[in-house]
């Protein structure tokens, strides 16, 4: 009964640990197709830019491999505003996660004066 216990408690962490988010290296642009997918596709690059601009120190500044994650980041982000200015973006309002944008916003324009 212990082996059983342990292998589900075992198959239950993988399970929360594979699903663990979206992350922005899994977004192919190309496959978005929709305004909401846009937006949520932005969503995801804009909190990887705020945990990595949470993550430096503040002594030291920016390491050159957040520099560069920054910049991959960023390039990124160039291509899901370039799709989404492809498309019609007229009723991304409607999304459910629009206006997470918005409250996210702030905090990217703090954390690029750190890059």
């Amino acid at each position: 009964m212990k082996i059983k216990q342990i292998l589900l408690a075992f198959l239950f962490t993988a399970l929360v640990v594979s699903c663990g988010g979206d992350k922005a290296k899994n977004i192919d642009v190309s496959e978005l197709k929709t305004a909401c997918e846009v937006i949520d596709a932005m969503i995801i690059v804009m909190n990887e830019v705020v945990a990595l601009g949470e993550s430096i120190d503040s002594e030291e500044g920016a390491s050159d491999a957040q520099k560069k994650e920054f910049k991959s980041l960023e390039d990124l982000r160039n291509e899901i505003v370039a799709k989404g200015d492809d498309m019609d973006m007229d009723d991304a309002g409607a999304c459910p996660n629009f206006y997470k944008i918005l409250e996210v916003g702030p905090k990217i324009e703090e954390i690029g004066e750190s890059f």
